[in-house]
């Protein structure tokens, strides 16, 4: 039978995945739980890079907050929070357009 609140289900894993690794869920969840990974520091970077099932290799920049980089571990498991790529579309009303003088 299906769950009448998928939403609210999906709202209230994400806090408490967020509360599992003491940090706020401002960003996208996404498990690879079954794939080889790596950090590596650069100066004032740090990258994370993982292992497709089909070994292609994946790097991603992982975000800072406050001047560290955003990577929480526990007993069995780390969460990285980096940018792999993401694109977003932001779509705005033309009406609420403010001209600041470029573009």
């Amino acid at each position: 039978m299906a769950r009448k609140e998928p939403v609210l289900d999906f709202e209230q894993s994400r806090k408490r995945v967020a509360d599992y690794f003491g940090c706020d869920g401002d960003f996208f969840l996404k498990p690879l739980l079954d794939l080889e990974w790596a950090i590596k520091g650069e100066e004032d970077f740090h990258f994370l890079s993982y292992w497709t099932a089909e070994g292609k290799k994946i790097d991603a920049v992982i975000v800072k907050k406050g001047g560290e980089p955003m990577i929480y571990e526990t007993k069995d498991y780390t969460m990285v929070v980096a940018i792999d790529c993401v694109k977003i579309g932001f779509i705005f009303r033309n009406g609420k357009h403010i001209t600041d003088g470029e573009g």
